[in-house]
């Protein structure tokens, strides 16, 4: 095995991995002698995203973030819910006037910064409600609400990263060209509903 340092920039906040701490010790050293830098040791929170330090591994984690998001848009204090959409209901294009279409985007916007960086498990949801920001009806965002409900009940997941396994395993289900609109298929939960 080799030696090796990753560098994670954004503007004026770097992160340096390594395989080891001499190997990190030793960029941090040549960068300073070019760059003005200030080390403040191991990272805790980057981004808006915390890094937790567990036996075995890592755990990213953006609760605070969440709390913003939820602040943000008046849900901080309403009723949690343990699933991110509602499988059953069928999200389609609204044909009236769109409603707060600006801070639908915002919303929406603020979801994929979470869903990214680690919150895959809204995923689905938000891909399928970020098709709706240029017209978005009352569907829309009651299932936006329910998405940001289910923040409130999960705001402390996150991403736990350890050694092992080395190899990242995916699993999917389709809908086979369930989607009423053009008969595309979207991938989605395997869930009978009445009206499938």
């Amino acid at each position: 095995k080799g030696n090796g340092v990753i560098i994670c920039l954004y503007v004026d906040d770097m992160l340096i991995f390594g395989t080891s701490i001499e190997q990190v010790e030793m960029t941090k050293e040549f960068l300073s002698t070019s760059f003005s830098m200030k080390d403040l040791g191991e990272a805790d929170v980057i981004l808006g995203i915390k890094i937790i330090r567990h036996k075995g591994g890592l755990m990213l984690n953006q609760s605070h973030y969440i709390e913003k998001i939820l602040k943000r848009f008046n849900m901080l204090e309403k009723a949690p819910i343990s699933t991110p959409m509602d499988p059953c209901e069928k999200l389609l294009p609204y044909e009236g006037e769109a409603i707060s279409q600006l801070e639908y985007s915002k919303v929406i916007g603020s979801l994929m910064y979470a869903m990214t960086c680690t919150r895959p498990d809204i995923a689905f949801a938000v891909g399928q409600l970020s098709r709706f920001t240029q017209k978005p009806g009352p569907t829309h965002w009651r299932a936006v609400r329910r998405v940001l409900r289910y923040l409130i009940r999960t705001k402390n997941y996150g991403l736990y990263y350890r050694g092992d396994p080395p190899v990242l395993e995916g699993y999917s289900d389709a809908t086979w060209a369930s989607n009423k609109e053009d008969n595309s298929s979207t991938l989605r939960d395997m869930i009978n509903c009445k009206d499938a």
